[in-house]
C-alpha cells in the first residue's frame, strides 16, 4: 500500500498544476478491545477511507476519479474475505490486530463525468452510487450495510439530477448493475420541501429501485419507500423527527420496514432515540428478508454538551435479530441482547469527530461481555 500512495500523490500533484482540482475524502477508523468472562482482551482495528479527485474542465463540466481502501476480515461461514466494520457488541466482523486484512491497498472505486447544463439540471455518466432510507443510529450509519429502503448500490450508466431550493431536488439513474453481467438497474428519488423556513422544515422523499434481467443476484426485484424529515427550531430548544417506511418483496410477499428517529435538544441537553422494526414472513428466517442486521432495534441516548467541543452520553440499546425465533419455544436459542454503555464525543474542528466508548453486553450467547474502544472520522 505504501508503494502505491507515492505514485498517486505525484500524479495528483501534476494533475492539479494543470487543472482546477479538488481533493475530497471521508476517513473512518477505529480500535476496539473485546473482553471475555476471564477479562482476556481480543483487539481489533478497522478503517474505511474514500478519496475522490475532482477536476473541473470548465465552469460546467467536471471529472471525478474515486479510490477506496477498507480493512477486511475472513467470514467463518464461507471463508471469504469481507469488509470489516466497527462492532461495539462483539468481535466477529472486526479485523484482528496483526491480521493481514488490516492493510489493504487503495483500489479504483469509480469515475464520473458531470455536465451542469443549467443551475438546476445536471447530466452524469460513469460509476454512479445511490441509496435510500439511511440510519442516523451511530453504528448503522453505513448505507452499504444498513438501510430501510435500499442499501448503497452501484451502476455504470447515466443519470439526470434536477432541483433547486424552492422545489426540491431529485435524480434518476439507469445502467448496468454491478451485481453481475446480466442485470440492469433503475433508481429514482425526489425530495420535496413541504415546509422550507429558516426555523422549520418538512421534506418528503419517495424513492424506488428496480433491477431487471435474467439474474439479479438478490432476492427481490424492487424496493420502494418514503422518508419524512421534520425539524423545528426555537431560541434554545430544537426537535425533529425522521421517519422511513420501505417495502420490497420476498418469495411473493411484501416485507415492510419502519424506522422512527426522534431527536430533542434544550440548551446543553440532548436526547436521541432510534426504533426500527421489520414485518417479515414468519415461515422464513428474518436475515435474508431484511436490509439490516436486526429485525427489531431500539436505542436511546441522553447526552450533555459539557463544552462546545465535548459531549458525554449514556446509551441503552436492545437488539433482536429474529423475533420469530424468540417466540418459538421449540428452539432453545435467544438471539436478542441488551447493551448499556457510555460515549464521550470530542469535536476538535469542523467535520471531525472522536468517540471514546465502553459498555457491557448482556447476552449469554456471546462471550464478549465488556468492550471499549475509540472511533474517529473526518471529512474534507
Amino acid at each position: 500500500m505504501r508503494k502505491l500512495i507515492l505514485p498517486i500523490a505525484l500524479a495528483s500533484a501534476s494533475f492539479a498544476l494543470a487543472l482546477d482540482v479538488e481533493l475530497h475524502g471521508n476517513v473512518n477508523f477505529d480500535y476496539g478491545s473485546y473482553f471475555d468472562s476471564d477479562f482476556d482482551p481480543t483487539n481489533a482495528a478497522n478503517q474505511d477511507i474514500d478519496l475522490a479527485a475532482k477536476a473541473k474542465l470548465d465552469e460546467n463540466v467536471s471529472v471525478t476519479v474515486k479510490a477506496n481502501t477498507h480493512s477486511t476480515y475472513v467470514d467463518s461461514s464461507d471463508g471469504m474475505a469481507k469488509a470489516s466494520e466497527t462492532r461495539r457488541h462483539y468481535f466477529a466482523r472486526s479485523t484482528a490486530m496483526g491480521d493481514g486484512g488490516r492493510f489493504t491497498e487503495f483500489n479504483f472505486d469509480g469515475v464520473e463525468l458531470r455536465w451542469d447544463v443549467t443551475h438546476s439540471i445536471g447530466l452524469v455518466f460513469g460509476d454512479l452510487t445511490y441509496s435510500a432510507g439511511a440510519f442516523n443510529y451511530y453504528y448503522w450509519r453505513d448505507p452499504a450495510r444498513y438501510a430501510v429502503i435500499v442499501r448503497e448500490s452501484h451502476l455504470r450508466g447515466a443519470g439526470i439530477e434536477v432541483g433547486n431550493e424552492k422545489y426540491g431536488n431529485g435524480k434518476v439513474y439507469i445502467g448496468a448493475s454491478e451485481n453481475n453481467v446480466h442485470s440492469m438497474a433503475l433508481f429514482g428519488t425526489y425530495s420535496y420541501p413541504i415546509l422550507n423556513h429558516v426555523d422549520e422544515h418538512l421534506v418528503l422523499t419517495p424513492s424506488v429501485d428496480w433491477l431487471f434481467g435474467s439474474e439479479i443476484s438478490r432476492s427481490y426485484t424492487y424496493t420502494f419507500g418514503l422518508e419524512v424529515d421534520y425539524a423545528k427550531s426555537f431560541e434554545k430548544m430544537n426537535y425533529g423527527i425522521y421517519a422511513v417506511w420501505g417495502i420490497h418483496p420476498y418469495k411473493g410477499k411484501g416485507v415492510h420496514s419502519f424506522l422512527l428517529e426522534p431527536s430533542f435538544n434544550y440548551d446543553f441537553f440532548n436526547l436521541n432515540m432510534n426504533f426500527f422494526y421489520a414485518i417479515t414472513d414468519e415461515e422464513y428466517d428474518a436475515e435474508p428478508q431484511i436490509l439490516t442486521e436486526d429485525q427489531m432495534m431500539f436505542a436511546v441516548e441522553p447526552s450533555f454538551n459539557l463544552h462546545k467541543k465535548f459531549t458525554m452520553g449514556v446509551s441503552y440499546e436492545y437488539h433482536d435479530r429474529d423475533t420469530n425465533k424468540d417466540s418459538n419455544k421449540s428452539e432453545n436459542f435467544d438471539d436478542s441482547f441488551h447493551y448499556l454503555g457510555m460515549n464521550f464525543y470530542l469535536y476538535p474542528t469542523l467535520k471531525t469527530e472522536l468517540v471514546f466508548w465502553f459498555g457491557y453486553n448482556f447476552n449469554d450467547q456471546v462471550d464478549t461481555d465488556f468492550a471499549m474502544g475509540i472511533s474517529a472520522k473526518a471529512s474534507f
